[in-house]
Order: structure tokens, then sequence, then C-alpha cells
């Protein structure tokens, strides 16, 4: 263990000689049959041999540095697996198991105790910064008394890592290496630039500042040489190995060892004084960096004048200005009438936008883009929406399905449509996508609507969905899907449940066929205590043919034959639908907020008379 002075000595010896760090802890357990989503840092008690060898591995081949398999081992990470009871015996382990390698070590090495940011990058939900000061405490309080020093990695924005480094600072007087993670473009994932990061670190008691993870060691080669050239501080580098490629439960990297040794020289050269190896890194790779910087010693540096730093980021905030007002459902207290749209499926836009402007003046007050069957080819909704919003004036009801896709596309998408003028969406989970013989099984659902319902809360309260913060925030009014028709109630009740906890502002339904159906699952919402708007969908001027589809080929839904009734079969008088559908909407009325007119092309003018019938309804009662 290092002495009182340690953070002084330490970060003297950090600006007089190169010291290597070791390399991946996580993809390598992985790559031994561990699955992705296990908390790797359980293995500490549950398989130490495994932990044990594995820093003993690096060691052998040449590391300086080792670090403890504890970056997921705090309290919001380890609630994911039942282990939040945990943090101070999973902390404690690994820390022990690293000392233990260290000591059969031939040469005197340092243990490194690592802390990851509080938040998951995967996490459903935010966390207060007050509530991640304590649980990053926790880990630390943990850690202390057993390691050499601190490594805080991996961090993708300013102010979450200058709050770690505060609380670490106040746990302990061992010395800290505080190092972000950067994307491609050379800022962090928030958007900092290097010289940012060093005009509010320098000022910091900190050991080193430097980079790991998220990419390769191309991309950090200019990061490090700003980094060196903008602070008085050593500089530290973990790069990946480079890309991962997902192969069924596994990752896979590149093995690119010699590689990887130029780049540490080059590192060194460029200003980094700690070099080792993030994800995809090995033992083998150590070794080559050890071999490459064996003689050399840290580059001069030559640091700007603290005047040339732009403006950081205040820390402490999670986002730039003040906080916006609480997106709301724009029609709170009244009866808002809505009409829906399938998105046109090929160039007559004009005729879509001349639909919506009768529809508006018919008396929708909002409209909406309803998700044609897959895979037609069709203009996208955020296009649809966006035709509608600029040459309609009018505010848009944006779909956004889950289905087949991933969370930063999603989060890109809607983002995009954000920046266009678009607020209001509809988060839904949706179904496979098929095309052709059979479903793709292999396409990506890392996400469902829950999981989306709280991205978009989190970047209403300024943060993306790793967790990091954001410069500005949204003002997405947040809806999610519903079904009336469900066979199985109480599960859609327990989905609306967590819908609403995850941040939904408001509940649309399916399309509604029985009003004695409907009203007993909205009254199991009130009953539940989930009092969140809820907006009934109808779709009056569906075929027969459609709904005998929906009752025997849509898994868990169960249209009742009352919906198979006329009005609706084939010949039935277009005016007795309209009067059906007025009357199913008054026997709702109490229990709904607003009514969404599904309208299909072929039958403009009966929607038409229909939404200017519901336009009377008024103020809600």
């Amino acid at each position: 263990m290092l002495s009182d002075d340690s953070r002084s000595r330490l970060r003297r010896r950090f600006s007089e000689q190169i010291v290597v760090c070791d390399g991946a802890m996580g993809t390598m357990l992985h790559s031994t049959g561990m699955p992705l989503d296990r908390s790797l840092c359980e293995l500490n008690v549950t398989q130490p041999r495994l932990v044990r060898d594995l820093h003993a591995a690096y060691l052998s081949a040449g590391a300086d540095i080792i670090q403890t398999n504890t970056f997921d081992a705090n309290r919001l990470r380890l609630s994911r697996v039942g282990l939040e009871d945990s943090v101070v015996e999973l902390n404690i382990a690994g820390a022990r198991l690293a000392r233990e390698a260290a000591r059969d070590s031939d040469r005197t090495v340092l243990v490194a105790g690592s802390v990851g940011p509080a938040n998951s990058a995967t996490a459903l939900s935010r966390i207060p910064p007050g509530m991640r000061a304590e649980v990053l405490r926790e880990q630390i309080a943990g850690l202390v008394d057993w390691v050499d020093l601190l490594i805080l990695e991996t961090f993708g924005d300013l102010d979450s890592l200058v709050q770690a480094v505060e609380v670490a600072l106040e746990e302990t007087d061992l010395p800290i290496i505080a190092q972000m993670t950067f994307g491609d473009d050379g800022r962090t994932l928030r958007g900092e630039g290097p010289a940012a990061v060093v005009a509010v670190l320098d000022r910091m008691d900190v050991a080193a500042i430097g980079a790991n993870c998220t990419v390769g060691p191309a991309a950090l080669q200019d990061v490090i040489a700003e980094l060196a050239a903008s602070s008085r501080t050593p500089i530290s580098v973990q790069p990946n190995a480079g890309t991962p490629q997902r192969l069924g439960r596994q990752v896979r990297y590149v093995h690119n060892t010699a590689y990887f040794a130029a780049a540490a020289a080059e590192f060194v050269g460029n200003g980094a004084s700690i070099v080792g190896g993030c994800c995809g890194t090995t033992p083998a790779h150590t070794r080559a960096i050890a071999k490459a910087v064996s003689g050399l010693v840290p580059a001069l540096r030559v640091q700007r004048l603290t005047s040339t730093y732009p403006d950081p980021v205040a820390t402490g905030s999670t986002a730039a200005g003040t906080a916006p007002d609480r997106p709301t459902w724009p029609q709170d207290g009244g009866f808002v009438i809505i009409a829906g749209l399938g998105a046109p499926q090929g160039p007559d836009v004009d005729g879509f936008v001349e639909q919506a402007r009768e529809l508006r003046a018919a008396g929708a007050q909002v409209l909406a883009i309803t998700e044609p069957a897959p895979p037609a080819t069709r203009v996208g909704p955020v296009a649809a929406a966006v035709v509608l919003h600029e040459r309609v004036d009018a505010e848009v009801l944006l779909p956004a399905e889950t289905a087949d896709r991933t969370l930063p596309a999603l989060q890109a998408d809607l983002l995009g449509a954000h920046a266009l003028g678009l607020r209001m969406v509809v988060c839904r989970t949706g179904s496979p996508r098929v095309a052709g013989d059979y479903p793709d099984a292999a396409l990506p659902w890392d996400v469902d609507s829950v999981r989306l319902i709280a991205a978009l809360r989190g970047l209403n309260e300024g943060q993306d969905w790793r967790g990091v913060a954001t410069r500005e925030r949204t003002q997405f009014v947040i809806g999610a899907s519903i079904s009336t028709a469900a066979a199985d109630l109480n599960r859609e009740i327990e989905r609306a449940e967590s819908k609403a906890a995850a941040g939904a502002h408001f509940l649309i339904t399916d399309a509604i066929y029985d009003a004695d159906e409907a009203i007993l699952l909205l009254a199991a919402l009130h009953a539940r205590g989930i009092d969140i708007p809820v907006i009934a969908s109808i779709a009056p001027f569906e075929s027969f043919r459609a709904l005998e589809r929906l009752r025997n080929e849509v898994p868990r839904m169960s249209v009742p034959p009352a919906g198979l009734r006329t009005p609706r079969r084939p010949g039935a008088a277009l005016s007795d639908v309209v009067e059906a559908s007025v009357e199913l909407i008054e026997k709702l009325r109490g229990l709904i907020s607003g009514v969404l007119v599904q309208v299909p092309r072929a039958s403009q003018q009966p929607a038409v008379d229909l939404l200017g019938r519901l336009s009377g309804f008024g103020v809600r009662r």
C-alpha cells in the first residue's frame, strides 16, 4: 500500500516514466463463456480463481498496474441481478484477488480500484445527482482500504466524472486517475472536447487524466495529443482493440497486437505516460505494449496558456440553460379530437396534405400518423409527420415502434423529429417484420416500448439513453399504447403501470369495438392508480374482413363478437357507422380525455362527418 503522500509521489512517477496498465477484464471474462448480461463482479466470489488467474496473466505480460474486477460493482448496476446488498463484499473480494496476484508477482506493481459510472448505459431510469453520488461513495468506500489508487473510467460526460472525482477526494487520500470516453469525432459522448475536459480536471487533485474505451487507438491519438498539450497533469490512455463483432451471446475483436504495439509508442510520443488497453485487449496486447514502450520516457510537453481553453460546460448541472416546462398533453382539461392517417405509400404527398387539411377543417385538433402494415413501400412516419406539421400547421402524433430497431437508432430518429418541431410520440413495441418466407429472428430486439419511454423521459430530463448528460433538454410529450381487447387483462394493466412509471404522459388505446370491454379496462386503470390521460382509438370504417383478421390471426387480441356485428358488415349504411361511433364515445366519455379516429382514404367524407359530430363534445365533463 502507498503512503499518505501517495498522490504527489505517484503523479511524479507518471511524469517521469512510462507505466503499463493492464487490458480488458470484462471481454476476457466473456470470452470464457460468461453471458453478456451477467454481472461480472459476481465472479469475484463465485469463481475467484478465474479472476485471479486473469490478473496474474496481465502481470506476467508486463503490466505495472492491474485493475480490480469491480467496474460494475455498485448498487444500481447490481440491483439488476438482485445483488444490491453485496456492494461492499464484491468490491473487497475483487480488490483482494488483485492484491493476491500482485503479491505473487516478482515485480512491484500497483493495484487500482476500478470504478465505472453509477448508471449503466442501458438503465431504464435516470437518477438524480445526489443519489448518484451516494452510489459512488458506497463503492469507493469498499475499495479504498485494499488498493493503491483508483481509476475512474469510461465516463461519458464531464459533469459525471467531476462528481465522481469529488466523491473520491472526500473518501480517500489515494491517487486518482480520471478517464473519459471519447468517440470517433474526438469528443466525449456529451460533446466536450479534450481542452474543455482539461480546463476542469486540471484544477482538481488527480494523478492523471486520460481516455479509455469506446474506440480503438487511431481515434484516440489526436485526443491524447490535445490532452497532453492542454494539461499539466500526466496523461493515460486505454483504447479498445477496435470495433466489436457480436456473435450470438459473445463479442469478438480483431487480433491486432503488432498494431497495438506501434500505437502504444505513438501514444507516448503524443504525451501519454500510462498506456494500457480496454475492451477486446488481452494479455498478448499488454505484452506487446510493454515491449514497445520499454526504454521510452515521457515526451517533453509544452502546455498552452489556460486562457486559450474554450469555456467548459458548467459542472454540477445536467444540461445547459434552464429546464423547460414539464411537457404535458396539449389539451389539458379538454377533450381532444385526433384524426389518424396512414403515411402515403407513394409520391402523392399533395393528396395526403389535402386530406389532412380537410380533416382539420372538420374539427380535428391534432393529426396522427398511423403505421401501415410493413413491409409496404411508403414514406417514413417521421417524414410524413414533418410534412403535416409544416404544410398543415398542425400538431402531429408520431408513432415510434421498437420492433427490429436499436435504442441508439430510435433516439437519433426522434431527436431529428424533435429538431423539426415534432413533440408528441406514441411508443409501441410492435411485431416482428415479415418480408418473404419467414420472420427474421436474428434482427435486433434489444428495446421495447417501456425502454423507449424511459429513454425519451431521460432526454426531457437532460440525459441520453446511456445516462450521459445532454447539452439541452427535449420537450417530448410521451404516449404509450394499451389494448382494450387484450386476452390477458391483468398483464395489460401491469404493462400500462410499467409504462406510466417509465415516464408516459398519456395512454392511447388500440381500436375499440366494444364499449363495455373498454370500460372494464379503463376502470381497472383507475383502480390501479394509473392517473394519466387516455385517448380512445376507433376505426369505425374498417372492413369486416379486417376485424375477422384481428380476431383470428393476431396474438393476444380478443375482438368480441359485438365488434363483428353490423353496421360494419358489407353494405351497411355509413351514416349508421357514424351514429354508432358517436354512441360508443359517449359511453366512454367520462373515462377518456379524447378520441383518435383512424381515417382510411376510401372513407374521407364519412370521417369528416364523424369528426364534425365529435368536435361538439366540447370540454370533458
